[in-house]
C-alpha cells in the first residue's frame, strides 16, 4: 500500500481532498495507521492534499475510545519507531497520538448495512469485519462500498476475506495483500 498503491492513487486525485473510509474501526489503529501513512507518502511526493479518514463502527464505546487517540504502551511492538516518535506523545504510562493526525480522522457510529454509505471514497479498508456476516450481508456490504468508492478506488480486505459473489465488481490487485481496485 505504502510503497506502489496509495502513491499511485494521490497521483491520480484530481481534487484538493482525498477521502478514505475504514469501516469497522473499533478503536481506530488502522484510521490512524492510515492517516499516518498518508502524511508520509504525500510529503514523498511533495504532495499537498488535504486527507480525511472517515472512521466507522457500530460500537459507540469503541468511537468514544477511538477519538481520544490514547494507547497503551504496548502499542509500540505494532508501529515503526519512526511513526512512534513522528506522531506519538508519551503521556504517563500511555501514548497519544499528535493532534494533526487526529485531525484527519473523523469518528463516527455508523451501520454499514443499514446506513447510507458515504461517496467520492478512494480507499475502503474493511479488514475482518465481513467475516462477522452472513453470506447476504456480506454481499450487500461490498456493493455499498463499491457504490461509496470512485472509479479504480481501492477496497482493502482482511487475510480470511474475499469479495466473494461481488468479485466482478472489482478488480484484483493484489491477492495476498487483498488489495482490489473498483471497477466503477
Amino acid at each position: 500500500l505504502e510503497g506502489q498503491y496509495l502513491p499511485r492513487l494521490v497521483e491520480r486525485v484530481e481534487s484538493r481532498e482525498v477521502r478514505f473510509w475504514v469501516a469497522g474501526c473499533s478503536t481506530g489503529e488502522e484510521a490512524y495507521s492510515l492517516a499516518m501513512l498518508s502524511r508520509d507518502v504525500l510529503e514523498g511526493m511533495g504532495k499537498r492534499l488535504d486527507v480525511k479518514v472517515f472512521a466507522t463502527d457500530l460500537d459507540r464505546d469503541a468511537i468514544l475510545r477511538a477519538s481520544s487517540g490514547i494507547y497503551p504502551e504496548s502499542i509500540a511492538a505494532d508501529l515503526s519507531q519512526k511513526f512512534l516518535a513522528r506522531y506519538f506523545h508519551r503521556r504517563d504510562d500511555h501514548s497519544q497520538i499528535d493532534r494533526s493526525i487526529r485531525e484527519m480522522v473523523v469518528f463516527a457510529q455508523h451501520n454499514l448495512i443499514k446506513d447510507p454509505p458515504f461517496t467520492n471514497i478512494e480507499l475502503v479498508s474493511c479488514r475482518n469485519m465481513l467475516i462477522y456476516l452472513q453470506p447476504v450481508l456480506q454481499r450487500k456490504a461490498l456493493e455499498l462500498m463499491n457504490f461509496s468508492l470512485n472509479p479504480q478506488g481501492i477496497l482493502l480486505l482482511g487475510s480470511s476475506e474475499t469479495t466473494g459473489e461481488v468479485a466482478d465488481l472489482f478488480e484484483t490487485l493484489h491477492q495476498k495483500f487483498k488489495l482490489y481496485a473498483s471497477k466503477g
